[in-house]
């Protein structure tokens, strides 16, 4: 006979089963209206683009910057100028720029930050101040740490650009992944933030999601500079973002598409940045509510179904018999999981990420629940953000890195 609690664990294994074929439904078709570029291959008249400007904010990145700098130069656009801002390194960042400033003359301008202004964070106030120097009629915003594939890529970029009548246009990365760290990490995490982002929503009017990738952002100057450019977000610690939302609410035309091999990118190079960027990511796109949701969802679609599957394959063990894991709860727990996996498999081939590397995605969502848990104590000022040598609480620069002149 059953009693009221097999009821009730019944009731909720198949809500949970429910609730996962809702979820990969709606995956995939967020997944079919996403925009997709691919890099142009044929020729064109070069001479009707407009000059372009492609700004890199460079943070002691020694070990990326010249590669970043040089794959820009192989772009086929005709009318380039690439302005690189040192932010205060304290590395060899500043002396590979000048170097190169002196093999790409009249091409390559570099500027270097030796102070951060009170009332701004690091990398937009960098970005601005490369912005004050552009002279193009539509800028490229990128990291340091990215290195352009295609030879088109910017060239793919504005026609898209035009074609779309777009002001705001941004590009996700190709990241290079050859550690587990970030095989789990890079697509658990991006799961989770894109759960809420909703990026097939970003070029409907009608809706007011926003979302951006900082490593690549382009932009038409005269409507960016109409919404106050990166002042509007200067103590932003999500300053992508937040960019875009404000160019959304603004009535700026937006879009984003993934990238095939148009840049590629790492992630974070040890577990001490991850753990420290992705609860800074967590902690500035997503509100406290967002982010108690999240844990909650965790624990009752991820974490329940996986425990029911290690219980179940213990007991076929024991007893030799598969029957609980294909009849009732057992059965419901089973969907669940199998969807579960079915999504990481779709979600590690959407960033990138080595499929093989799927049955160590539930080390990704423990991950995740760590980075937005610590997300959700900063929120509530009981730990504080700490990235690239500065801590942040509450939206406030409480501990800056020294500058060095």
């Amino acid at each position: 006979m059953d009693t009221p609690f097999t009821v009730g664990l019944a009731a909720l294994a198949w809500t949970i089963a429910c609730a996962w074929i809702a979820i990969v439904l709606m995956f995939i078709s967020a997944c079919r209206k996403r925009s997709s570029l691919q890099p142009i291959t044929e020729s064109s008249d070069l001479s009707e683009l407009p000059k372009l400007s492609v700004i890199v904010a460079a943070r002691n990145e020694s070990d990326c910057i010249e590669t970043c700098i040089r794959s820009l130069f192989r772009q086929d656009y005709p009318d380039l100028e690439v302005i690189a801002v040192n932010d205060r390194s304290h590395d060899d960042t500043g002396e590979i720029l000048n170097r190169l400033a002196i093999e790409f003359k009249n091409r390559l301008r570099v500027v270097h930050v030796s102070m951060l202004p009170s009332g701004w964070f690091g990398k937009p106030h960098a970005l601005d101040m490369g912005m004050q120097l552009a002279t193009g009629s539509t800028i490229c915003f990128t990291d340091a740490d990215c290195e352009y594939l295609a030879p088109s890529a910017l060239r793919t970029a504005l026609t898209e650009m035009s074609f779309g009548k777009l002001d705001f246009l941004s590009i996700t990365a190709n990241y290079t992944m050859n550690s587990l760290r970030e095989s789990v990490a890079v697509p658990c995490c991006a799961e989770s933030l894109i759960a809420w982002l909703r990026p097939e929503r970003v070029s409907d009017p009608d809706w007011p999601d926003a979302f951006a990738n900082g490593a690549f952002i382009m932009v038409s100057r005269k409507p960016f500079e109409s919404i106050g450019g990166w002042g509007s977000v200067r103590m932003k610690i999500s300053e992508d973002l937040e960019l875009a939302r404000i160019a959304k609410s603004h009535g700026l035309r937006l879009s984003i598409a993934q990238g095939d091999r148009f840049y590629q990118t790492s992630s974070y190079r040890t577990w001490r940045e991850s753990w420290n960027g992705w609860s800074r990511i967590m902690k500035g796109v997503l509100t406290p509510a967002q982010l108690t949701i999240t844990l909650v969802r965790m624990l009752i679609l991820f974490a329940l179904p996986l425990g029911a599957m290690v219980w179940g394959i213990s007991n076929a063990f024991q007893t030799g018999s598969v029957e609980w894991l294909t009849h009732g709860v057992g059965l419901a727990f089973t969907i669940s999981f199998a969807l579960r996996c079915v999504l990481d498999v779709i979600m590690f081939r959407v960033v990138g990420a080595p499929v093989a590397m799927v049955p160590f995605a539930p080390l990704g969502r423990l991950f995740v629940m760590c980075a937005a848990s610590r997300a959700l104590l900063s929120h509530a000022g009981l730990v504080n953000t700490h990235w690239r040598g500065t801590t942040f609480v509450s939206g406030r620069i409480i501990i800056p890195e020294a500058a060095k002149a």
